[in-house]
């Protein structure tokens, strides 16, 4: 049962929009965040650490898809955030501190929530992200979406 499981979510990660990817990497780290905080409960290091890395990989593969070229002010932002939640996280490694996963735990919640809602906003206007694929940058900005 179990591969078929799997067989799913790949082929579901793999059919998935820009926009749905981006929420499912939200709820990866907020799953992996609230599997540490149970660890964290029970006093399982090495589940904490788990989980706590894994959470890190997927803010990682986040924060290296940004496009720093095109993306302006708000990407160095988001570049910036991502790197703090990566060392809050770390810490809460080393230091078994779990407000500090609590804290990233919090903050990417809401970003996740606004995601969702801006997205649900864009398709709601007809946009996709498809008809944005072409733009042209110019001048360190990018094109109102």
């Amino acid at each position: 049962m179990n591969q078929y499981v799997n067989q799913y979510k790949q082929t579901n990660a793999a059919t998935a929009s820009k926009e749905q990817i981006l929420l499912m990497l939200y709820d990866g780290i907020i799953k992996f965040l609230l599997k540490a905080k149970i660890a964290f409960e029970k006093n399982d290091i090495q589940e904490i650490h788990n989980n706590l890395t894994k959470a890190q990989r997927i803010i990682t593969e986040l924060q290296s898809n940004l496009d720093m070229e095109n993306g302006g002010k708000f990407a160095q932002e988001m570049y910036n955030l991502y790197d703090y939640y990566d060392r809050r996280l770390f810490e809460a490694n080393v230091d078994k501190k779990t407000e500090y996963v609590d804290e990233v735990l919090k903050h990417i919640t809401e970003l996740r929530d606004t995601w969702k809602e801006a997205i649900k906003k864009f398709h709601a206007e007809g946009h996709t992200l498809a008809e944005y694929e072409d733009v042209e940058y110019t001048s360190g900005t990018h094109a109102e979406i």
